[in-house]
């Protein structure tokens, strides 16, 4: 039986603008740098943006974005745990809902469905899982089915037990289809994270749904996309263990096969396709993400792929879930074997021995334009007039190739930390911004507007037709223009991104790559892609949101 969740209408494709007007009423929250230290900013505009009454008393715990409406401005879900006592949702009288949130030129209304969703959701993703070219919607519940029935409220009652969802696009509309799609298995209880990739190169997106250890036989699942949106469990069949739990993922083509691999933060364990529909999980990689706990909740949690050095590989960041948070930074060195060698630089680069707050999510983006990866974990530093999110800002790369980076501040002041903050340009300007999803009684979401000193920049989305229609797994290169250099020739070479969604921990962003490009004001792209196709694109102007179509 199919429910419809929301009406949320069509439009043209409208050209995003920034709404410049708002800035009068921006409180800028970033404390000043220091000397030598960070000048990424933000600017707090959650009341401008409509988002602070809707989401009073959220206790939240997952979001996503993505332009469900198909109106060009992007949209945002979010999620919480409504199965706690009344008194924990304050100053709201009790449990707050999931919502959709529509975005109207940077003003957001709640979407007018019937059905707000009451339940322990723990991550969302937007994603074209039909290839119709609008979104669907996958929202992650934790569900805790069972026990002693509780004295709470009927709300809280709804909540515990309700399973993961998948909503279908029809024309605006949002369908529940979790039955009979397979996508939502009865079996899957305590679901945190929703990989979405293409893991054997069928042209449609697959789903992987992390469930985590604090259960009795946790599994894991990958979800083979069969068409007209059914689901088949294939995790036995692609080599995937039977007891494969966590929090976050992360994607990437490591090992240059053309299929996407994967690794999962709090098992830390890491699986290489091997150009068919298998997975191995080689036992090096096993043996280096290996974790050694502090105590029982010392977790390691988000994860995210990134070139931080621009070396053209991926490295790896890990962000912990634990008041004494030991993130990690791996450099790879390039594969041997097949296998990508990756190297703890953590100290090297500059980083704290640990954070004094809870890190559980994690994103690689160039919040200030200047070419290099940043690192945002969804700590902060908060007072009760300003928020400071934890941004590691990269300094560039030393002559022996590690990256450098520094702190905002010192750690010494007290920190609070968000369970998901996606990031996204939410309002078209090409600058990184951020959403802080609130965990705790009596704080609230924040919507941060990025207001750093910028260079120029350039965000870069694929639409496939022989390969899915969002590009995921796509891999974008951008070079100095052609007259400066041979084509074949990689001097020139300013950075490479790999499209993929749900990255991190809880959190769902837009299938697009941003490059952060400086005083640069043309440059080439080299598109990679799913397909193994390579296309040029040559003297591109920056400054603008492109759409490369296959």
């Amino acid at each position: 039986m199919t429910r419809n969740l929301c009406n949320v209408g069509t439009g043209p494709i409208l050209l995003i603008t920034a709404v410049l007007c708002l800035l009068s009423q921006h409180q800028i929250i970033a404390a000043p740098p220091s000397p030598g230290g960070s000048s990424i900013t933000f600017a707090e505009v959650t009341d401008a943006a409509g988002l602070d009454l809707p989401l009073q008393g959220l206790m939240g715990h997952g979001g996503a974005w993505g332009d469900v409406d198909g109106d060009g401005d992007l949209d945002l879900y979010v999620g919480g745990f409504a199965d706690r006592p009344d008194a924990e949702y304050a100053p709201a009288d009790g449990p707050v809902g999931s919502m959709l949130l529509l975005n109207d030129k940077a003003r957001f209304r709640v979407s007018p469905h019937p059905d707000v969703m009451y339940a322990r959701t723990s991550g969302a993703v937007f994603a074209d899982l039909d290839n119709d070219g609008d979104l669907d919607l996958y929202v992650a519940n934790n569900a805790k089915p069972g026990g002693k029935p509780s004295d709470r409220g009927e709300r809280q009652q709804r909540a515990k037990p309700q399973r993961s969802v998948l909503y279908r696009n029809d024309g605006g509309q949002l369908i529940d289809v979790s039955q009979e799609s397979g996508a939502c298995p009865e079996a899957l209880h305590t679901a945190r994270n929703v990989g979405v990739f293409d893991y054997n190169n069928d042209g449609l997106l697959d789903l992987l749904l992390i469930e985590d250890r604090f259960r009795k036989d946790p599994r894991s699942v990958l979800l083979k996309n069969c068409g007209d949106m059914r689901f088949d469990d294939v995790t036995a069949a692609a080599g995937l263990p039977n007891d494969l739990f966590g929090l976050g993922h992360a994607v990437a083509d490591l090992n240059e096969d053309g299929r996407p691999d994967f690794i999962v933060g709090h098992s830390n364990r890491l699986f290489l396709s091997q150009g068919t529909d298998r997975y191995v999980e080689p036992e090096s990689l096993q043996s280096l993400f290996a974790w050694e706990p502090l105590h029982g909740e010392d977790w390691p949690c988000g994860a995210a792929f990134g070139d931080l050095n621009n070396d053209g590989l991926l490295d790896l960041v890990l962000s912990i879930h634990c008041e004494t948070a030991r993130n990690k930074v791996y450099l790879n060195r390039g594969l041997q074997q097949g296998i990508p060698q990756f190297a703890d630089v953590t100290e090297q680069v500059g980083w704290p021995a640990s954070v004094p707050a809870k890190c559980p999510h994690v994103e690689l983006h160039d919040f200030d334009h200047d070419g290099d990866l940043d690192v945002f974990l969804s700590a902060a530093w908060r007072t009760e007039s300003s928020v400071q999110p934890l941004i590691m800002t990269n300094l560039g790369s030393s002559d022996s190739g590690l990256p450098r980076f520094k702190a905002p501040r010192s750690f010494d002041s007290p920190m609070v930390y968000y369970p998901a903050a996606p990031a996204a340009d939410f309002d078209g300007d090409g600058a990184v911004d951020l959403f802080l999803i609130n965990w705790f009684s009596g704080d609230r979401c924040h919507l941060l507007r990025n207001t750093s000193p910028a260079g120029n920049w350039l965000t870069v989305s694929v639409r496939g037709t022989s390969f899915n229609r969002m590009g995921i797994g796509s891999r974008i290169e951008v070079f100095r223009p052609i007259a400066e250099r041979a084509e074949q020739d990689r001097t020139g070479f300013l950075g490479m991104r790999e499209l993929h969604i749900g990255t991190g921990y809880a959190s769902g962003g837009p299938a697009s790559a941003h490059f952060g490009l400086g005083s640069v004001d043309r440059v080439d792209l080299r598109v990679r892609f799913p397909n193994g196709v390579v296309q040029w694109r040559h003297d591109v102007p920056v400054n603008q949101a492109l759409l490369i179509a296959e």
